[in-house]
């Protein structure tokens, strides 16, 4: 798990959601708003997070129709990040930001106006989930490009620990609320069905709608309130219009596609980099997104709770290993790749191990410290990609790095799903951390993957 994927619209590796962004220049009034912006869109990114998984178990009961939630989601995020991204370097990255917001404002609101009113099916789940990552191909190229345009580059190291870090404190606290607040107004707290008449509930999501409802209505509004903060961020010059360095004839946006497509098959640390993060996709993301919410209903003792408490316990972890990681923290690894390899291999075995779990407590604990070391990764690798990328080009490097850590993710929670419908959770986790751990330890005996980051200067070719 070299960076994190399990989330909803709006989030990468680094920023994680295309509202977030911060900085070290206390006198940046752009820069206020813009992390005011993102900390209250995150918090709302992780009411979705747990909401939408937990929302399709209880319409469907089905851990396949779960995993095609989520590839629906994934697959119009896929298909268009990378025109996301050269649009991003074309027009502004902060009118495109605003715009997904608005649009994700009143995608959101629909998802719990439509759990409320007892209205939802799973046509219109799979119709809304769709639009949403659509909406959601052009805000995380936007989000992760704006900072560079807010602070002076030489800052970017520090503003994005101190982006990141604020990400993690959402990732504690957003799935502890969300969590409770389902459980709260769901079949066993103030919406039991005997508290109004003793009537039971029509389905298990009649009987939580109340709690799901209010989770999307928070997120809803943290996309239009975030929206109105970034109203009064200042770009620099070079945050407008099309890509200052390139040709005229290149400021046509497909051409800035193919033009940073070819970039990025030339550059042979991406390339390798790109290709092992898409079949960690396969391995552990994707099954850990399906898998998470199955496991926490079936094998832990506090349902909606456990789901929200083992999430929060993982993004506390990471929040640790990103201030670590920030503070200079040395593992002694020569070379990037030696770091995220070796740290994958510890990784793939917590995964196991967490199959075996049966209590929220031993579950927390071992995503605390999953959560941790792959908070050391994030720094890592987002501040060496970011670190050796002109800010012109800055939209479409940031998509490609997304469109290959989420380009596999509908395929693989689509997979995930399947296998689910017909394995126990137990062997699926563990089949999955042992894939984790394998495939990161035969890449350590691949030069070119073992050598990623060796030289921080211009891209080899």
């Amino acid at each position: 798990m070299t960076a994190e994927t399990n989330k909803k619209p709006g989030s990468t590796p680094g920023t994680d959601h295309p509202h977030s962004t911060t900085t070290a220049e206390p006198k940046n009034k752009s820069f206020f708003w813009l992390m005011l912006s993102g900390f209250i869109s995150m918090v709302g990114d992780q009411f979705t997070l747990i909401g939408l998984p937990w929302l399709t178990l209880k319409l469907t009961g089905d851990p396949m129709a779960l995993g095609l939630v989520l590839a629906v989601v994934g697959i119009p995020r896929a298909a268009f990040i990378l025109l996301g991204g050269a649009i991003v370097d074309r027009y502004s990255p902060k009118s495109v930001l605003v715009w997904s917001k608005y649009v994700n404002t009143a995608l959101i609101g629909a998802l719990a106006a439509l759990v409320y009113s007892g209205g939802l099916t799973l046509p219109l789940l799979y119709t809304l989930a769709a639009a949403i990552g659509l909406a959601s191909a052009f805000a995380y190229p936007a989000g992760t490009a704006i900072l560079p345009f807010v602070v002076a580059r030489e800052k970017l190291p520090q503003a994005n620990g101190l982006m990141m870090g604020m990400r993690q404190l959402t990732f504690f606290i957003g799935p502890l609320i969300a969590g409770f607040v389902i459980a709260l107004f769901g079949a066993d707290g103030l919406g039991a069905p005997a508290l109004n008449g003793g009537v039971a509930a029509a389905s298990p999501l009649a009987a939580e709608a109340t709690g799901l409802a209010i989770v999307f209505a928070a997120d809803a509004a943290s996309f239009l309130i975030s929206g109105l903060t970034l109203i009064p961020v200042r770009l620099r010059s070079s945050g407008h219009g099309p890509d200052s360095t390139a040709s005229p004839a290149a400021t046509n946006v497909i051409k800035l596609l193919f033009e940073g497509i070819r970039s990025l098959l030339a550059d042979r640390d991406l390339r390798t980099l790109f290709g092992y993060m898409a079949l960690i996709q396969v391995f552990v993301v994707g099954p850990m997104q399906v898998g998470l919410p199955v496991f926490a209903e079936s094998q832990l003792d506090g349902g909606a709770a456990s789901f929200g408490t083992i999430m929060a316990a993982h993004g506390a972890g990471v929040l640790i290993g990103v201030i670590a990681a920030g503070a200079g923290l040395k593992l002694g690894f020569r070379t990037l790749g030696q770091t995220f390899l070796s740290i994958d291999i510890v990784i793939g075995l917590i995964v196991a191990a967490f199959g075996l779990v049966h209590s929220t407590f031993a579950g927390g604990a071992l995503m605390l410290l999953a959560g941790m070391l792959g908070g050391v990764v994030q720094v890592r690798i987002f501040s060496w990609l970011q670190g050796r990328t002109p800010p012109a080009q800055m939209g479409r490097v940031m998509s490609f790095f997304m469109f290959i850590v989420m380009g596999m993710a509908p395929i693989a929670a689509s997979a995930a799903g399947w296998v689910l419908s017909r394995v126990d959770i137990v062997p699926f986790f563990i089949a999955a951390g042992v894939m984790l751990s394998l495939t990161a330890a035969v890449s350590l005996m691949i030069k070119p993957l073992r050598e990623v980051g060796a030289e921080d200067t211009p891209p080899r070719t």
